[in-house]
């Protein structure tokens, strides 16, 4: 039970004696791809000092720079209170003082938050007892996110 059935694409097809499709059928591809033009002629490609590894570099930087351009940052969406805190205003900051004792470094500081999570610790000025806010204990606005 052999299939005899002729497919085709479009009307000219239909028509297997019309000029037009003889024409097609013949002339697929009509013009030769022109490669020299962009790369370049034969001379100037031998004569390139460009070794396959320093191909194989860029190509791949290029591969890592466009994915690093295609990547988004994640969207982070912002849940609103329930009940909200009455010292905590939205967008505007709270000043906590306290102490910090970390090894070596002892300091009386202030602490800047936003809707409770601590963005900068500072010297606190009107303490009574000595010791500064150094680097470290500016840093340790780090270890009070753990």
């Amino acid at each position: 039970m052999a299939s005899n059935k002729i497919y085709w694409k479009n009307e000219a097809e239909l028509n297997p004696n019309d000029s037009i499709v003889q024409k097609l059928k013949e002339n697929e591809f009509p013009e030769e791809i022109p490669v020299d033009e962009f790369l370049g002629d034969k001379e100037t490609l031998s004569d390139s000092t460009t070794n396959r590894r320093d191909f194989l570099k860029y190509v791949g930087f290029s591969t890592a720079a466009a994915s690093l351009a295609a990547c988004e940052g994640p969207v982070i969406k912002s849940i609103p209170y329930v009940v909200q805190p009455e010292r905590i205003v939205p967008g505007v900051a709270n000043y906590y003082a306290t102490t910090i004792a970390n090894g070596f470094d002892f300091a009386s500081i202030l602490i800047k938050t936003r809707e409770g999570r601590p963005i900068k610790v500072e010297n606190n000025k009107d303490a009574h007892i000595g010791g500064s806010a150094n680097a470290r204990v500016q840093a340790s606005v780090l270890s009070l996110y753990d």
